[in-house]
């Protein structure tokens, strides 16, 4: 009787392992590549001084941003043209707010 239970739990925690392997494999794969983020240049972290000038300072930011977003790092940033978001960025102060695509890459 008790080699029979030996037995099962030694099943179960073999078929529990290989549940938990399978599951954390697809997390990578699951993970896209490269991710598009739009940040408001009013958003607090100095990005529209930096990622605006298109400086050194802004490749720190861009990076940093995509670190803290579980990226290895940003493959480009730039500033968006208006046209090219919509009024949904707000206004700061009756001026529409600078806005900035970033993109990720793993």
């Amino acid at each position: 009787m008790r080699l029979r239970i030996s037995i099962l739990a030694a099943i179960v925690a073999a078929v529990a392992a290989a549940i938990i392997i399978a599951a954390s494999g697809n997390e990578t794969v699951a993970r896209a590549k490269q991710q598009d983020f739009i940040v408001a240049g009013s958003d607090g972290y100095g990005t529209q001084e930096c990622l605006a000038r298109r400086s050194d300072c802004g490749r720190i930011v861009a990076d940093a941003w995509c670190e803290a977003k579980g990226f290895k790092a940003a493959s480009a940033y730039r500033q968006l043209d208006r046209d090219e978001i919509t009024g949904s960025a707000g206004t700061s102060q009756g001026k529409p707010v600078e806005s900035f695509l970033i993109s990720c890459r793993n």
